[in-house]
């Protein structure tokens, strides 16, 4: 299955605020250890990803750049603001563009989705698993709604 970093990215953030074991409500073994292997293939990817940026960051500002940021703010000159300044916005601008480039890769991963009875146990240990995404609270119900629609095949 062939899929773009980002929608990878994106299926991770999911996957990972899925709850196994819920009081009573446990998932079927078979079940935990597929979302274990997804979970260990998109991080992967995951990971991967976190790398290049890095890379391309460390690569990317010039050691100008790297002097002026080293020089204390009070002993910068007007002229070495403004140059600190440009330099950030330039970093900036290709970092963004990498970003974007980058997230539309394609990779390939073995698991990415769900049957319908696959998810019906899902729901039954998630059901009152409220979550946090990038900074977003989603209810059970959403949380579990969005699951489905980036899971379940159609």
């Amino acid at each position: 299955n062939v899929m773009t970093t980002n929608e990878v990215l994106t299926k991770q953030n999911f996957l990972t605020k899925l709850v196994l074991t819920n009081g009573n409500a446990t998932l079927s073994k078979e079940l935990k250890v597929k979302v274990m292997k997804m979970r260990i293939e998109y991080a992967k990817v995951r990971k991967a990803f976190d790398e290049d940026l890095q890379e391309f960051v460390k690569d990317l500002a010039p050691e100008r750049f790297k002097e002026l940021q080293q020089k204390p703010e009070d002993e910068r000159t007007d002229a070495e603001k403004q140059e600190l300044e440009d330099l950030t916005t330039k970093i900036n601008s290709d970092y963004n563009a990498y970003i974007i480039q980058r997230g539309k890769d394609e990779v390939t991963v073995n698991t990415t989705s769900f049957t319908d009875d696959e998810f019906n146990e899902l729901v039954e240990v998630n059901a009152g698993n409220d979550v946090e995404i990038n900074g977003t609270k989603l209810s059970a119900a959403d949380f579990l709604e969005i699951l489905y629609s980036l899971f379940v095949e159609e």
